[in-house]
Order: structure tokens, then C-alpha cells, then sequence
């Protein structure tokens, strides 16, 4: 009894003010992110959703609800974001988007409502071996039949900037590279597994872009060839972030 207190002690201390404590007390004047984030979702998300306006949609770990804003700019009106942050949870609810303020374990196992889409972004790396295994079986039996989870983790294959996504964050537990996300996902029976890039580069009007973007390929390409000299066949995605969609 003593142990899960103290879990929930430390829980407290590292979430309830996780936005200023990651970006300062400035936070609330970092509007443009909402905007920045937009088009990378966009880019990256849309196309894996379905028209439907009406569908079920819960973000896990909310945030800031940089992915709520680009829910709601898409038209999706059936959206809920839930945080065990209360500064991160308040900050949503001045922006009027649907949040709730409750522990995702607590939340999915007491859900009645099944979701057509369950987001879980630059959340799995916070947990455990065993928070995930039990927050996945919670996810699949909260979701409708063919219903999907996406996942967005930082992607510890990556040569230059792994190590870092890993400890940038005080309250990262574990890493992911496309294999051991696949992997996890497959233990639930997860279907038709995607791995798939984070496409940063999404800013045509700037030149840069697309200087950046060819720059990408062939840091990829190289990454890609110095990883089947050391024996590394099956890793092919070398962005700073990956995320997974797979339906139940």
C-alpha cells in the first residue's frame, strides 16, 4: 500500500506542473505551436482518419491539446482529452476544448463509451514495461471493432538524436525504435501494424524546406546503408519520431 502511494506521490510531483516545469513560465505565450503542430498532424495523421466527423476520438495524455486544436480544426466534434496534469488540464479547459482531468488506467478501466480512435502521443515513453502492457489491453478493449490506435514516440534508432529523445525528459522510463513498437503491438493482436516516419518537413512556402527535406533522405540513406553493415537488416526509419497505427 505504502509503494503505490509513494507511485502517486512522485506522480504528482513530475505531472501536476509538467507544462512550466518542461517549458517555463512563458508557456502561454507559445501560441504559434498550436499552429506548428497543426501542420505536422495534418501532414501526418489525416490521411489515416476517417471522414467521419462523428467518430469517437480520446487523446491520451492531452497535453497542451495541441492535438485536440487539430481535431477540432478538422471538424472531428466528438473529442476527448484526459491528463493527469492539472496545470496541463486547466490550460485545455481555457481553451475550450473537452478534457478531463483523471489517470489514463483509471479512465479506461471504468469507460463505458468504446472509441473509434484512441491517441496516445509522446505518451508511451512516461511508462513502465508494465504500465504499457496494461494501458494497451485497457486501450484494445476500449476501442470499436476495426477501431485504431495511433502511437507517436521519439525514435531511439535514430544515430544523432535517440539518446537524446530518450533523456531529454526527466520522466522518460523506456525507448522505442519500429521494432520493439511493432512488436508490443502485436502481443495484444493488434492488426495491420504500420510504422510509419514523422514527416517535420511540411512548411512549402519556406525554401528551406525542401533543402531540409533532401538533406533528410540521404542522412537516412546513409544511416540506412551503415545499419546493414552492422547487421541492423530490419531497421529502415531513422526520424527523430515514429508513430504506430494499427487497428484492434
Amino acid at each position: 500500500m505504502a509503494n503505490n502511494t509513494n507511485k502517486a506521490k512522485n506522480s504528482n510531483i513530475l505531472f501536476d506542473r509538467y507544462i512550466s516545469t518542461q517549458l517555463g513560465t512563458n508557456y502561454r505565450q507559445r501560441q504559434k505551436d498550436f499552429y506548428l503542430s497543426y501542420k505536422y498532424f495534418q501532414k501526418n495523421y489525416l490521411k489515416y482518419f476517417p471522414k467521419n466527423r462523428e467518430i469517437k476520438i480520446l487523446d491520451i495524455g492531452c497535453g497542451m491539446g495541441h492535438f485536440l486544436y487539430f481535431l477540432k480544426k478538422e471538424g472531428y466534434r466528438n473529442c476527448l482529452g484526459i491528463d493527469i496534469s492539472k496545470e496541463c488540464v486547466e490550460f485545455c479547459k481555457e481553451r475550450n476544448f473537452n478534457v478531463r482531468y483523471i489517470d489514463a488506467f483509471e479512465f479506461l478501466k471504468t469507460n463505458k463509451i468504446l472509441f473509434d480512435i484512441i491517441v496516445m502521443n509522446d505518451i508511451i515513453e512516461h511508462l513502465t514495461q508494465e504500465e504499457i502492457i496494461e494501458v494497451l489491453e485497457l486501450i484494445y478493449n476500449n476501442l470499436n471493432k476495426n477501431g485504431k490506435i495511433f502511437i507517436k514516440t521519439p525514435n531511439m534508432a535514430n544515430p544523432i538524436l535517440g539518446v537524446h529523445g530518450r533523456y531529454i525528459d526527466f520522466s522518460h522510463k523506456i525507448g522505442f525504435t519500429e521494432e520493439s513498437l511493432a512488436q508490443v503491438l502485436r502481443i495484444f493482436n493488434f492488426k495491420n501494424i504500420k510504422i510509419i516516419p514523422q514527416d517535420i518537413y511540411v512548411f512549402y512556402y519556406n525554401p528551406l524546406n525542401y533543402l531540409a527535406k533532401f538533406a533528410s533522405k540521404i542522412f537516412n540513406l546513409l544511416f540506412r546503408l551503415l545499419f546493414l553493415l552492422y547487421g541492423r537488416k530490419t531497421t529502415r526509419i531513422f526520424t527523430k519520431t515514429i508513430i504506430a497505427i494499427a487497428n484492434k
